[in-house]
């Protein structure tokens, strides 16, 4: 065959990881097949199978495959028990996730390469997307991963299995977390949450997972665009209140925000430097979405990328009493009175002492203590306690600020950080040039778990030159939910852990990769870990094309 435009590289074993891989995996092929067919895409499926049990039958056999795969080119490379034991964890962790694609890199012939897992499929804007040829060798295109319920319709048309996908949704990877919707995709309310269930009050694109904070309470961090969503439309006018406060790096100038209906009609704009209220008044029919815009500066740090604008701590819906008169939209923004210096104290430190406990990030806090000793202790700590505290004191800020120049992607805040990059299911759909996957030699082979292996390489790639490009919805990918453990999920984590350290297979921490994404930044050039024989270069496999 010709050279493909598009190689996609898969690693698997039939060994049912996370229960029904066959038919899971058998949607997969047959899915991209026809879409492959049905967009005229020049490609090839590489199906890397690591370490195959010698009990059950191999891919080639226990998969159906096609007489003709159409303009889809399909290749089974085989990496034996042999070499697999070579490797330090091998007992215990019978398929190398990253290791493995690495192989179907290494070997591939398309012109660009997308390293995605055997349980996806695209949505029909995706593959239109592909089919187009219109991709760029200077970027590196992620997506948001959509994690659809498990009983997608085996055998049945490709049209059939995306419409069931998109009304049986579970939860949706965004670069801002990961979010439970309904099946329909509309966002949900956390137990605790910045709206009160049955409000009418939900949180669209550009909002953070809620936080607490002590006995200030529950709050979502925003971006500098956030949409309110609004469930109803009342036949009366309505106001919103929200209680909202600025973000840690907009104390030294006001932040200004201004309200905007879908259509992007300014309703009002106002500055906040401190914890205000914000009053919304909206007449019937009130519009379904609303777009809080932001404007000002931010701080970021070594140990979390993000942009935090501003907090919300809670959002209010009333229905208003009319006169007669017409009401018309319109906003306010009032400052509220200050919290008691005591109370922001025991807050916080209330706040640092159940984290440290639990474990997980920490948000920004500036201590209101006197000029100087704020900027000692303005400070960003997360799980790895006061020893971070200690890292990002004074001095270290003093000599981060005196390094050199960020990455062109960044505004480039004073405290050195990686950009804040869409690594959340980045394994499932990580798309760029094949001489990108070469020049970085794939990703790092290290002998762990591939937990944040995939997360090192986006960074990597992104200073590397493919500046990172989000495909935008209707865009995305659906992930077909497995069992509960055998991989990352919110209500698998714990189990997964426990069976990682059960076993003493080490993991990648997220941290760490923060960090080196910080490296990579300060050089503004990838950190490359693998030898030039990566990918199993040197090791000649069996190679099979299944269906002929």
């Amino acid at each position: 065959m010709p050279e493909p435009y598009l190689s996609l590289v898969v690693t698997a074993r039939n060994d049912d990881h996370g229960g029904n891989l066959l038919g899971r995996m058998q949607i997969f092929v047959d899915g991209w097949l026809a879409q492959a067919r049905r967009h005229n895409i020049p490609s090839e499926l590489i199906i890397v199978e690591w370490n195959p049990p010698s009990e059950r039958p191999p891919l080639a056999n226990a998969l159906r495959w096609p007489a003709d795969s159409g303009p889809c080119e399909v290749r089974i490379v085989t990496v034996s028990p042999e070499i697999h034991g070579r490797f330090e964890h091998g007992a215990n962790l019978p398929l190398y996730q990253m290791i493995g694609k690495n192989v179907g890199i290494r070997r591939a012939r398309g012109r660009f390469i997308l390293a995605t897992n055997i349980d996806i499929l695209f949505s029909d804007e995706l593959a239109a997307f592909l089919g187009s040829q219109q991709l760029r060798p200077d970027r590196m295109y992620r997506i948001d991963r959509h994690d659809a319920m498990s009983d997608v319709p085996a055998g049945a048309p490709i049209e059939e299995q995306l419409a069931y996908c998109k009304s049986h949704l579970i939860r949706v990877n965004r670069r801002e977390g990961t979010f439970e919707v309904t099946p329909d995709g509309r966002p949900t309310l956390d137990a605790f949450d910045a709206a009160r269930p049955g409000s009418g009050v939900l949180f669209g694109s550009g909002w953070f997972s809620p936080d607490r904070l002590g006995r200030l309470g529950t709050f979502r961090w925003a971006q500098e665009e956030a949409e309110i969503l609004l469930d109803s439309s009342p036949n009366a006018p309505t106001r919103l209140t929200l209680d909202l406060e600025p973000g840690p790096g907009n104390r030294s100038s006001p932040l200004t925000l201004e309200v905007l209906t879908e259509d992007g009609i300014s309703i009002g704009r106002g500055t906040m430097g401190a914890r205000s209220r914000m009053t919304i008044t909206l007449p019937a029919p009130s519009p379904r979405r609303l777009i809080l815009r932001a404007s000002g500066t931010y701080t970021s740090t070594t140990s979390d990328p993000r942009s935090l604008c501003y907090r919300v701590f809670r959002v209010e819906r009333d229905l208003l009493k009319t006169h007669g008169g017409a009401t018309e939209s319109s906003m306010t923004l009032k400052r509220t009175s200050r919290t008691g210096r005591i109370q922001v104290l025991w807050g916080q430190l209330q706040y640092v002492i159940r984290k440290l406990a639990e474990g997980g990030p920490l948000v920004p806090l500036t201590v209101p203590v006197s000029p100087r000793l704020q900027r000692v202790l303005k400070t960003y700590v997360d799980h790895g306690g006061f020893t971070e505290m200690l890292f990002n004191s004074k001095s270290r800020r003093k000599a981060a600020s005196s390094s050199s120049s960020a990455s062109p992607a960044s505004a480039g805040p004073s405290v050195p950080c990686a950009d804040f990059l869409h690594t959340n299911a980045c394994g499932d759909f990580t798309l760029l040039a094949r001489e990108r996957w070469f020049d970085l030699r794939g990703y790092p082979e290290f002998d762990i778990f591939s937990m944040n292996i995939d997360s090192l390489f986006c960074f990597a790639a992104h200073y590397g030159g493919a500046r990172e490009e989000v495909l935008a919805d209707p865009m995305r990918i659906y992930h077909i939910e497995h069992g509960s453990g055998s991989g990352w999920t919110p209500e698998g984590q714990q189990k997964l852990w426990e069976r990682l350290a059960a076993k003493r297979i080490p993991v990648l921490d997220n941290q760490d990769v923060l960090q080196w994404g910080a490296q990579m930044r300060r050089l503004n050039s990838p950190m490359i870990f693998n030898h030039e024989a990566w990918g199993l270069a040197d090791v000649d496999f069996d190679e099979a094309a299944p269906g002929r």
